[in-house]
């Protein structure tokens, strides 16, 4: 579904960084859409010891997404649920923030200044005119004053957006997902999905979208949508009897903890637009194939939407692309993927006489399929 270009935009917008934790590189594309909705956040000193990454994939407009991509990472971060150490809560807290945020003069300002160009000048004009003044409110962000405005009474965008996050501190990996976007895990050259596509057809959605008096209509929320869990898409968020969890459409995410080990390599965050061309797993292999020449990250995903690009426009290979590829740094001495294979071999070698099975390494949730 959506509007095509007659040739692709084929111009990808890519980033590097590091830190003595780990390396990462992202990428995202247009590709055949009219426009460009995803939008995402890398910050691998988000504090001293944590690192945020996020993917966000928009529909019905990019104002969405680029609001997420701004400040859902902040929210996190000023949480009283991080600051004790929780930081599932705070992911939690601050998925169902962004619907409230949205809301009111403020919220419709913000989403205008990030939206189409028509709304880029209203909504700089009216943040002239309404937002408060320096004396009148702290601009730090954890601090969002409400604005008197003609738009005070707005309930939030139609629009909406997929949010899927990755926070690392230390050896502990969180990941919260609301949509359709995935984040996965390579552990010894397996892929296993962290998160789950939230589509209509999960019966755990179903019920809650039936009991809040949605319908599914040939695969999609009242006809129209085609996933379950997003920021925006006000619409779907109107009974009033029910909290926001409980939505038939809602910006609850699901929250998956994991403990990193010495064997796992790395972690791809990406928007459907990949998904639909490739299985974590072919994703995975396709990724350590590439990293035993490639050592810029970045142009790994790259390569990932030259192969996923569809020739012609419609089907799949045609959506926005973006991805982000964290490769974890192993500890001094352990050496790379490669050398530590080498040297597994020569222990194999070695140990001929004293042949004890070691375990196949376990996995947080094995790919179910793509």
């Amino acid at each position: 579904m959506g509007v095509y270009l007659s040739t692709p935009k084929t111009e990808k917008f890519s980033e590097d960084g590091e830190n003595d934790r780990l390396r990462f590189g992202l990428s995202s594309m247009q590709g055949w859409r009219a426009t460009m909705e995803d939008a995402h956040a890398a910050y691998p000193d988000l504090d001293s010891m944590t690192s945020f990454f996020g993917v966000y994939d928009g529909h019905g407009g990019q104002a969405v997404s680029k609001f997420c991509a701004k400040y859902l990472h902040q929210q996190v971060l000023q949480h009283e649920a991080y600051s004790a150490g929780d930081i599932g809560t705070s992911l939690q807290k601050s998925f169902l923030r962004m619907d409230e945020m949205m809301r009111g003069q403020r919220g419709w300002r913000e989403l205008a200044v990030l939206g189409d160009k028509i709304d880029q000048v209203s909504g700089l004009i009216e943040g002239l005119i309404w937002s408060p003044r320096s004396g009148e409110a702290n601009n730090h962000f954890d601090d969002w004053s409400s604005e008197e405005g003609p738009h005070s009474d707005f309930d939030g965008p139609t629009q909406g957006s997929t949010a899927c996050v990755a926070i690392i501190r230390n050896k502990q990996l969180i990941v919260a997902n609301a949509g359709d976007s995935r984040c996965v895990i390579s552990r010894k050259g397996q892929a296993y999905n962290l998160s789950k596509d939230h589509k209509p057809e999960l019966e755990l959605e179903k019920d809650r979208i039936l009991k809040a008096g949605g319908f599914i209509q040939v695969g999609r929320i009242n006809g129209s949508l085609n996933l379950t869990r997003a920021i925006g898409d006000v619409e779907f968020k109107q009974n009033k009897t029910l909290p926001a969890e409980k939505q038939i459409v809602t910006a609850n995410p699901d929250i998956n903890a994991v403990e990193l080990c010495d064997d796992d390599e790395f972690l791809v965050l990406a928007c459907d637009g990949i998904w639909d061309c490739m299985s974590s797993q072919q994703l995975v292999d396709y990724v350590r194939e590439q990293l035993s020449s490639e050592t810029k990250l970045s142009a790994i995903c790259e390569r990932v939407f030259d192969r996923c690009l569809a020739p012609t426009a419609g089907g799949e290979g045609c959506d926005n692309m973006t991805m982000i590829l964290v490769q974890f740094k192993r500890p001094v001495g352990s050496g790379t993927l490669e050398e530590q294979q080498e040297q597994q071999l020569l222990t194999d070698q070695t140990a001929t006489t004293d042949k004890s099975a070691s375990g196949s390494g376990s996995g947080p949730e094995s790919e179910s399929g793509s």
